[in-house]
């Protein structure tokens, strides 16, 4: 039996705030605008012209709120609504103002700022701009009628662009143009980077295939956990022409697209070597000579690849660098299978050696990455073998499953962990059931 689970990264960088949101926002505050004049019963007797233009502006909005909301709930759209929904908050605040008089008109004003950013948000800096000289006109025919056309309109103009904060506005409307502009370059160029790196991670997801062979009398499990958005963690458990089923377990240099590419290359060179029915020793050889110059100067891989006899239990081994495998007998004791090779790319002349070893009924091998057995706690104690075992051997002694002995690793490996940077994850479990006869 077997079983592949695959944990994805989610921490793509999506917009916080999606613009789409901002009206669903600003169609709140306006229905709340509204429920403050109207049903609060606060509105003044002030001129009969005033009153009725107050209600009839009040209706528009509110309707055009409730359409907002039902398109919205539709997962639809109101044409133009953006540039009504700009001119309708513009009005409300000058009708407020108007009829609530002089005494409030300095407060209200302020709310002309909120209805510049939201310009900015969604129309950039013309948008920002464009709102904030309509600000100033409706504030200034605003003053104008309160002060019953007494004074001259361009003498009112300046004095509401000096003396109520008017140059503030335009200088709002020019910085918030300029920043949601800036805002919205880097957000096109992350989403830009975030595209490339979904492409990566279906790349990866096309190598890294989640069809795991059948093995008769053996359980098999196995667990990615890629770090980031593309993991640098190579594997591969395939059935070979001659019987044989190829275990390959790598960790790649880099943890983006510039490891992924290294990746594919060990990759397919290490499922030709072993499907031209080439030994451990003989692929690891044919490869480092492949990829040496590729990682060059910096880049390396260690890998650890083994070829299995599943009627025997045989397993030939080669470890080029790699963290050695884990292989829990029945009687209590393990064994590391090391091979003493050095990375891949570490030197072009290497010349590696394999071994071999028995796995016998009941026997449980672990083969992990870094990720598994390298996070520390607050003491900086790495997790290491010796706990990975420990967990192994409780979840044995209750008759787990390798399904539950790799979900408890993992499991263990994270709560010990006090590290937010974690490396990729990766554990193949191979247990021979005991069931099997020996040769």
């Amino acid at each position: 039996m077997s079983q592949l689970r695959h944990t994805t990264f989610t921490g793509a960088s999506d917009r916080l705030l999606p613009l789409w949101e901002t009206d669903i926002f600003v169609g709140l505050f306006r229905t709340a605008f509204i429920i403050a004049f109207v049903v609060a019963g606060t509105l003044p007797p002030p001129n009969p012209q005033v009153r009725t233009g107050a209600w009839i502006l009040f209706i528009t909005a509110t309707l055009f709120t409730i359409a907002l909301f039902r398109a919205f709930a539709k997962g639809r759209s109101i044409p133009y609504q953006r540039p009504i929904a700009l001119t309708l908050d513009l009005l409300l605040v000058t009708i407020a103002i108007l009829l609530l008089g002089p005494n409030y008109q300095q407060s209200l004003f302020q709310i002309y700022y909120l209805i510049v950013l939201v310009g900015a948000i969604w129309f950039h800096l013309v948008g920002s701009l464009c709102t904030a000289i309509a600000a100033m006109i409706l504030f200034t025919l605003a003053q104008y009628m309160l002060l019953a056309y007494s004074a001259p309109l361009g003498e009112m103009a300046i004095n509401v662009v000096w003396g109520y904060g008017g140059l503030f506005l335009f200088l709002i409307a020019i910085i918030s143009g300029f920043l949601v502009r800036a805002l919205d370059r880097q957000y096109q160029a992350t989403a830009q980077f975030t595209h490339e790196l979904q492409l990566a991670r279906t790349v990866q997801d096309t190598i890294l295939t989640p069809n795991l062979p059948q093995l008769p009398g053996w359980q098999l499990a196995l667990r990615f956990e890629p770090a980031r958005w593309v993991g640098g963690d190579l594997y591969e458990v395939a059935e070979l022409p001659d019987g044989q089923y190829l275990i390959c377990l790598g960790d790649m240099p880099g943890k983006s697209a510039y490891g992924l590419v290294h990746l594919s290359l060990i990759y397919s060179q290490v499922r030709g070597a072993a499907f031209a029915n080439l030994s451990p020793a003989a692929i690891a050889n044919r490869v480092n000579q492949t990829v040496y110059d590729v990682l060059q100067p910096y880049g390396y891989a260690p890998l650890f690849i083994s070829m299995l006899q599943p009627d025997t239990g045989e397993l030939t081994f080669v470890s080029c660098g790699h963290h050695p495998p884990v292989l829990l007998r029945t009687d209590g004791s393990y064994q590391e299978l090391f091979s003493n090779g050095i990375v891949i790319g570490g030197r072009r002349d290497a010349n590696y050696q394999q071994r071999e070893t028995q796995i016998e009924p009941g026997d449980l091998l672990i083969c992990y990455t870094d990720g598994i057995i390298e996070p520390r706690n607050q003491a900086g104690e790495e997790f290491g073998v010796h706990r990975l075992i420990q967990v192994a051997r409780s979840v044995e002694a209750a008759n787990g499953s390798v399904e539950e002995i790799s979900d408890e690793i993992l499991r263990q490996s994270h709560k010990f962990s006090v590290e937010w940077d974690r490396d990729d994850a990766t554990l193949i479990l191979l247990r021979r059931e005991s069931s099997t006869a020996s040769p």
